[in-house]
């Protein structure tokens, strides 16, 4: 279940889930803080998710990673949920993005982002959240889950088991990537079998 989580109740408080907090640099911890505004306010178009991994791996196809919002009233009622899950698409072909590492011998990239329809989506419920955020300024608020999810990218070839998986994030080109998780495959797969 590999899968980075924001939540936010209430607008009031924030907290981080990480499923794989092992594989999390330090680093990126001010990043990942900051990560919940920064996809609200991001342009769809510049979201970018880099995945680095042994060559051999090579993406099944109709396997993607997907943006997940999913938005609960505090009170019943007081809001329509919304459960969305955005599906990305492989880049094919061009240059390596500026901000990512290169890849080294046997290793590869394989970045996605959101087409043209994704991208639309993407600002609907960004527009959404920002209606529900303004109907419900000081009344009873809600919940607000976002999650990048990459389960769905992970091979069943038990060789790869013990090879190096990279996740890279963007939400704006000016800000560029950051890597948010890495660590062996087996950990990956282990994650998503126990969903």
């Amino acid at each position: 279940m590999r899968r980075f989580l924001v939540c936010v109740s209430s607008g009031v408080w924030a907290c981080i889930f990480l499923s794989a907090c092992s594989g999390v640099p330090l680093t990126s911890v001010p990043r990942l803080l900051a990560l919940r505004t920064e996809l609200l306010v991001a342009n769809p178009a510049e979201i970018m998710l880099a995945v680095q991994a042994d060559e051999r791996l090579v993406p099944a196809r109709g396997r993607v990673p997907t943006l997940d919002f999913d938005i609960h009233p505090e009170e019943a009622g007081a809001f329509e949920p919304v459960q969305r899950s955005v599906p990305m698409r492989l880049k094919a072909g061009g240059a390596l993005p500026s901000g990512l590492p290169d890849a080294g011998a046997g290793r590869h990239w394989m970045i996605y982002d959101f087409g043209p329809e994704a991208q639309k989506d993407v600002a609907a419920l960004q527009a959404r959240i920002k209606q529900i955020r303004a109907e419900r300024q000081g009344k009873t608020g809600g919940s607000l889950g976002i999650a990048v999810v990459q389960d769905g990218l992970v091979p069943s070839d038990s060789r790869l088991g013990r090879t190096l998986w990279q996740s890279w994030l963007q939400t704006s080109a000016k800000t560029g990537f950051f890597e948010f998780w890495t660590g062996p495959l087996d950990e990956l797969k282990a994650g998503r079998e126990r969903k």
